[in-house]
């Protein structure tokens, strides 16, 4: 075998592996978006439980979250939720999360926007549709998750077989 024949040979390996390797990444990147979703639907809950028992300032909300520690491992770091400018941080390091989609980040965008402004009952009210609006995209993504991923990873194999062939 030629040493122009082995580096078409790995070349078109190369082609394919990376191919797949972008399947499995859509794959990856889906399932992420739905762990984020479910870390924002349990962080709303937080807030919720907050509310409804210490009626706090939105400051001190972010304060007793930080202290029960539900703000670490959050996809936004805890200095956005605690500065004195929080929605724009918070606004801007949601806006620079790549795996959720803009009407993930409008959802939760708007969810922060709205803390704060209406009395006990209102706020609760609010709360309570944020909830339902994310369990209800959560179930849907969860109920399309393998049909999707399979189909992401098929997908990247295939494109990569079908280059491979056309390459060689």
């Amino acid at each position: 075998m030629s040493q122009i024949t082995a580096m078409k040979i790995i070349g078109i390996m190369l082609v394919f592996l990376s191919s797949a390797f972008l399947g499995f990444n859509m794959s990856k990147r889906y399932k992420r978006r739905i762990q984020i979703l479910e870390e924002i639907n349990e962080l709303i809950i937080s807030i919720k439980i907050i509310i409804e028992a210490e009626s706090p300032t939105v400051d001190e909300l972010f304060y007793s979250l930080a202290g029960q520690k539900k703000l670490d491992n959050f996809f936004i770091s805890k200095t956005a939720f605690l500065s004195p400018d929080y929605k724009r941080n918070i606004t801007s390091e949601c806006k620079g999360c790549s795996f959720l989609k803009e009407d993930d980040k409008r959802l939760f965008i708007g969810f922060i926007n709205e803390l704060g402004t209406a009395n006990l009952e209102g706020q609760i009210s609010i709360i309570n549709g944020y909830i339902k609006q994310l369990e209800n995209k959560i179930a849907k993504l969860l109920s399309e998750q393998n049909s999707k991923c399979r189909m992401y990873n098929s997908f990247g194999v295939l494109t990569g077989a079908f280059i491979s062939i056309i390459l060689s």
